[in-house]
């Protein structure tokens, strides 16, 4: 899954809630470099006032 840095917590939140392991492996890992299409799908996707 992909998030910012500053939904994490809510992420990781999720997935503590709905993975059947007991210690779901949640990783936050930095981005060094990545297209500009792509970061800012990532941003848009991520935006929590998109509207869903």
């Amino acid at each position: 899954m992909r998030t910012t840095a500053e939904r994490f917590d809510d992420l990781a939140t999720c997935v503590r809630e709905l993975h059947s392991y007991e210690v779901p492996e949640i990783l936050a890992v930095p981005i060094a470099q990545g297209t500009r299409d792509y970061l800012e799908w990532i941003r848009r996707e991520t935006d929590p006032d998109r509207g869903e």
